[in-house]
């Protein structure tokens, strides 16, 4: 890995499509050396358990985790809805499939622009980021960077 403090770095889930033991495992060490390097990184990841394992401790060692809220309704049979806003924090729980079911709902009336739309269509399509082509990695980090 070639990082510097220079550097900007941005993961989207790259290590979901692994065991998640050795998902977490990976994606922890990965943040690891990228904070000693001290470059800015950007990783979302439904991996709470490097959390809650111990693992990485928000706030130490350069790590610092922010969460996106959600509303989450009180019965199942509705969707939980994201607000859309940074919190700081790391997440009691991941609502990520019932965010990602309603982000495939978005329609062409939605108020989101339309780079968050493809976005999420994009990500949403790729069966496993963890083997995605290079293509699709430089298309997402493009869509991410107009958002």
């Amino acid at each position: 890995m070639h990082s510097s403090r220079y550097s900007s770095n941005s993961f989207v889930s790259i290590f979901s499509g692994t065991a998640p033991a050795s998902g977490i495992a990976v994606m922890t060490s990965a943040l690891q050396r990228l904070a000693q390097t001290k470059c800015k990184v950007v990783c979302t990841t439904h991996f709470l358990e490097m959390f809650s394992l111990g693992l990485l401790k928000d706030g130490r060692g350069g790590i610092k985790a922010v969460q996106m809220s959600i509303h989450v309704p009180e019965s199942d049979e509705d969707d939980a809805i994201p607000l859309f806003k940074l919190e700081n924090g790391v997440a009691s729980s991941s609502a990520g499939l019932i965010c990602a079911r309603m982000a495939e709902r978005m329609n062409a009336n939605s108020p989101f622009q339309p780079s968050v739309k493809s976005a999420i269509r994009l990500f949403l399509a790729v069966d496993s980021w963890a083997n995605a082509t290079d293509d699709d990695l430089d298309l997402l980090q493009d869509l991410i960077g107009r958002i």
